[in-house]
């Protein structure tokens, strides 16, 4: 086996490798949550709209990677066994949650580079001007929802499903991002 410290977490001395690799595993797939399915909707009022089950989605069982790899740091990269005694922390251990928990925006990312690649395909702008539109520059936020992702692609359906606001309306939900 090869050891890498660019595939591997960084727990200092693991009190319980179960436990952090539970937590490494659990964290990446809030993370990935947080940039792909939680969208926070309010009401022009101010309250919070998705505030419960039926209109805020968390990740599931079927948002989990069938093959999810996750390893510890045990070795440098001249394969030498690391040891974290010069840590000032209990039984020299690392708090592990947040490096992965932000590696869950990876997800987003992936999801924006094929968005970006179904655009141009369809003859849709990626950066600048959008054709037709003067002025009007691509922007794609997280979540990436799967209503996001839909209308971001810009194909024919969405052109054609297109509903333009008349003078005055105003939408119901109010997204903060």
């Amino acid at each position: 086996m090869t050891h890498s410290t660019n595939r591997a977490q960084d727990a200092g001395n693991s009190i319980n490798p179960a436990i952090d690799y539970g937590q490494i595993e659990g964290a990446f797939i809030q993370g990935q949550g947080l940039f792909t399915i939680e969208e926070t909707l309010w009401l022009r009022n101010g309250q919070l709209f998705t505030k419960g089950p039926g209109t805020y989605k968390i990740p599931g069982f079927s948002d989990i990677p069938q093959v999810f790899n996750a390893a510890m740091l045990r070795y440098d990269n001249e394969g030498n066994m690391l040891n974290w005694n010069h840590l000032r922390s209990v039984q020299s251990s690392k708090g592990i949650g947040e490096p992965p928990l932000f590696l869950g925006s990876t997800v987003f990312f992936a999801l924006r580079e094929a968005v970006k690649a179904a655009r141009l395909m369809n003859g849709r702008s990626v950066q600048g001007k959008e054709s037709g539109r003067e002025g009007e520059a691509w922007v794609f936020d997280a979540p990436a929802t799967a209503e996001r992702l839909r209308l971001a692609v810009g194909d024919e359906l969405v052109r054609r499903a297109e509903v333009r606001r008349k003078e005055g309306e105003v939408g119901f939900l109010v997204s903060v991002a």
